[in-house]
């Protein structure tokens, strides 16, 4: 069986579940080609890549999505000739992670296909989201990529499509310990802001891991550090607590990993405004936007319990499953 596997590159997210992903399609099939569209992520994939496209990437600046940039940076043409570019009738099988080359491939040329993706679980109406639907982006989530089956991924499996997170083994069997810093992750704000705004809570160091920092480099009570999954999971084994975007990925490790997590929604992402429902439920807190009234919300968070959850993960038995239903 041949399997063309295409990856959405925005966010990292995206990219550390590939990993495991690729290996249940390994169990599967030897015959695997990887098309990875979009560019906005900063860890190693560490899987053979067959296609690179530009793909569709949101532009977000300071912690919000600016629709404008999102749209100018959008090459229809570009899109039209990374689908000419791959050769769809040779495919017997499409697996796709939110991304829309190969998801739309798979309908052109009436190819098997699965979607696995955060994003897949809310095609399934039980998935909590906000008392406020945003209609256009419930549509984009459920049309973007569209496919014969879905798999999605959530804190919790609201249905029988839905699997809970997939969590690394590096992870589940981390020792862990509580140090006096906490680790940040908002890539979508600038090391200036950030600086600012966490060198009052003096008590407490910041590892803020950060995609405009190359290398190391301390400030007060302030530590910049390059993205790394090594470095960043070290940082949460050890850390206090994590403060972090709405991102689905990084929210379930702090939680397996048992950290206090404060998550703060990208402004406008509409995906991680129902995950901030969902964590809600699991007792988890977040705040709208980091201001000078928020600071007074993160004192008290630092003092509150943390949550923590095992997460069963069962997408290799799904996956098995729905391969041998649709092909």
């Amino acid at each position: 069986m041949k399997i063309l596997y295409g990856v959405q590159g925005t966010g990292n997210g995206h990219i550390s579940r590939a990993r495991f992903i690729y290996k249940y399609l390994k169990n599967i099939s030897n015959d695997i080609d990887v098309l990875i569209s979009g560019n906005n992520y900063n860890l190693k994939t560490n899987i053979p890549i067959k296609f690179n496209a530009k793909g569709f990437t949101f532009a977000i600046t300071n912690g919000k999505i600016d629709y404008l940039k999102t749209l100018s940076s959008f090459d229809l043409f570009k899109y039209y000739l990374d689908q000419k570019e791959i050769e769809f009738k040779n495919y017997d099988l499409i697996i796709t992670d939110f991304e829309p080359i190969s998801a739309w491939g798979s309908v052109r040329y009436n190819i098997p296909s699965i979607h696995i993706s955060h994003q897949a679980s809310f095609i399934d109406q039980e998935v909590p989201r906000p008392s406020s639907k945003n209609i256009i982006s419930e549509y984009v989530m459920k049309y973007f990529c569209p496919a014969s089956d879905f798999i999605g991924l959530h804190y919790e499996s609201y249905s029988k499509n839905i699997s809970e997170p997939i969590i690394a083994p590096n992870i589940i069997n981390a020792k862990m310990s509580i140090s006096n810093h906490i680790t940040i992750y908002l890539p979508w704000y600038h090391d200036e802001f950030l600086y600012e705004y966490f060198k009052s809570f003096n008590s407490f160091k910041f590892h803020i891991f950060s995609k405009e920092t190359l290398k190391n480099r301390n400030i007060d009570n302030i530590s910049f550090l390059p993205i790394d999954n090594i470095s960043f999971i070290d940082s949460l084994k050890s850390s206090y607590g994590v403060i972090c975007n709405a991102g689905f990925q990084t929210t379930s490790e702090a939680i397996s990993m048992g950290k206090r997590l404060l998550a703060i929604p990208i402004e406008g992402q509409y995906e991680q405004y129902c995950n901030v429902v969902a964590l809600k439920k699991l007792g988890i807190s977040s705040l709208e936007l980091l201001d000078e009234q928020s600071k007074s919300m993160i004192s008290k968070w630092i003092k509150s319990d943390p949550v923590k959850r095992k997460f069963n993960n069962t997408v290799e038995k799904m996956l098995e499953s729905k391969i041998n239903n649709i092909c």
